[in-house]
């Protein structure tokens, strides 16, 4: 590839200034550092998030209706407006603030959803309810633009990136999206921690925790104002068409391109397997644990809740680092096959051991690993592979990821509490608050069956993606020949 230059090194400092007209005026280390400025900002912010989001079943479990607690529905409602966020405007929104300023609004927005924590902790529990609902409302429609503003800003890095360093732009996408995922999960290891360090290490309240979740949040959102912001494009074929062209980009780039169907249950499997962990492993079984050594009589292992969540963004963390070297000798299948498998692992340790007794560490740490394993292929070669397979239509692309998570997401944690049963078994088992029997039996094979399709999928929708390279190089060479 000629003399690639290598990142960080030998550039001068990065400038904000708005005379440079284009990335591809910047050397390959000041495209790295904007990358990492985004990179290390955007993670603060969504770290403050997720950890919010691990805590709600632990932190408001104790408030039940039609089967779920309060944490169940305001993840399912967060779920769903992030969902609908990401079909109905997120890739208008982006087309007309940019993937800069999207991601600025974004974070802006998930401020609010971290800080209803902060007012539920405050409130009466018949005000936590609309607190909780309308905060998960309001920040899953920041949500739902944020992933695809960040989306579009690191496809346009990474093409920038592979022309600066002449490279492949699946090498570039894969460097730089381990990078993201390192930084992206390291920071939520450190957040979740934080609520463990405050309650347990500190011994201050809860209400320390998401006053200290908030003030990140937003510090973080003032960062985004430090990114570089890539010029005003020039005038597209696109922007001639209406508002309802451009707000249906995702659902017609599902319904136009082959690829994208078949890509379905590879960001579904994802999605039942967060539900399933956090609804079920995090609200029930850590409950549950009052055998392990340091459990409370009553209440398990739940002041370690913090400490669990953290596992999986741990793992994925030090793995999308290693992943993204990985790729480029591989390729990102069998990455990606593999975190699937990790999925499926985590389901079938509750198939092979059922039922709430005697659960310890070793097991649930286990089970947190998997998540890891397989939310490391997630964060960033997925992220990397739907850059690559529909880099004609990146805002699309990533709000496709969005749409097909999220609506999982959404679907599992307001369907999976309604899953009962009748007779308590080893796969019927009760859970804490409202005293219904669930079948845990229908959860692990809805993980386990999704996975097994998410493979499949994937594999037919690269052989589309390598005839379509095929067809485009032959299309290439015929052009230079005339």
């Amino acid at each position: 590839m000629g003399n690639a230059r290598q990142p960080l090194l030998d550039a001068s400092p990065y400038s904000r200034s708005s005379t440079r007209g284009s990335m591809s005026d910047m050397t390959p280390s000041q495209i790295v550092r904007s990358f990492l400025l985004m990179s290390i900002c955007f993670s603060a912010n969504h770290g403050a998030v997720t950890a919010c989001l691990g805590l709600a079943s632990a932190r408001l479990g104790d408030l039940t209706y039609l089967d779920a607690d309060l944490g169940t529905w305001q993840n399912g409602t967060l779920y769903t407006f992030y969902t609908l966020s990401a079909v109905f405007g997120a890739t208008y929104v982006v087309d007309r603030l940019g993937s800069r300023n999207g991601i600025l609004a974004g974070v802006s927005i998930y401020c609010v959803y971290v800080c209803c924590f902060l007012v539920a902790s405050l409130v009466s529990d018949a005000n936590k309810w609309p607190v909780a609902l309308i905060g998960a409302a309001i920040g899953g429609v920041g949500g739902g633009f944020l992933w695809t503003a960040q989306g579009a800003y690191f496809g346009k890095t990474a093409a920038a990136y592979a022309l600066a360093c002449d490279i492949p732009k699946e090498d570039a996408t894969a460097y730089l999206g381990g990078l993201f995922a390192f930084f992206y999960l390291s920071e939520e290891v450190a957040l979740k921690l934080l609520s463990t360090l405050i309650t347990q290490v500190l011994e201050l309240d809860w209400l320390v925790v998401f006053i200290s979740y908030s003030v990140i949040a937003f510090l973080s959102a003032v960062g985004i104002l430090f990114v570089y912001k890539f010029p005003e494009e020039a005038a597209k074929e696109n922007d001639k068409k209406g508002f309802c062209y451009k707000v249906t980009a995702a659902t017609r780039l599902l319904t136009t391109d082959t690829k994208m169907p078949l890509m379905i249950p590879m960001n579904a499997v994802f999605g039942f397997a967060a539900a399933f962990l956090n609804s079920y492993v995090t609200g029930q079984v850590i409950h549950f644990a009052t055998t392990a050594p340091g459990a409370d009589p009553v209440n398990g292992l739940d002041n370690y809740v913090g400490a669990f969540t953290a596992i999986p963004a741990a793992v994925a963390a030090v793995m999308s680092l290693i992943l993204g070297k990985v790729a480029a000798k591989t390729g990102k299948g069998p990455i990606l096959i593999g975190g699937a498998c990790a999925f499926a692992a985590l389901a079938s340790i509750f198939l092979i051991r059922p039922g709430l007794d005697d659960w310890g560490w070793a097991p649930l740490i286990t089970v947190f690993i998997l998540m890891g394993m397989g939310r490391a292929t997630f964060e960033s070669t997925l992220r990397a592979t739907f850059a690559d397979f529909f880099s004609s239509n990146l805002p699309g692309a990533f709000a496709n990821i969005i749409l097909q998570s999220g609506l999982s997401s959404a679907f599992a944690f307001f369907a999976f509490p309604h899953i009962t049963c009748d007779e308590e078994s080893d796969y019927c088992v009760e859970y804490k608050g409202n005293g219904g029997l669930h079948n845990v039996l229908a959860l692990e094979l809805i993980v386990i069956v999704t996975a097994l399709l998410a493979i499949l999928g994937y594999w037919k929708a690269s052989k589309i993606r390598d005839r379509e390279i095929l067809e485009e190089k032959e299309g290439g060479d015929l052009v230079e020949k005339v």
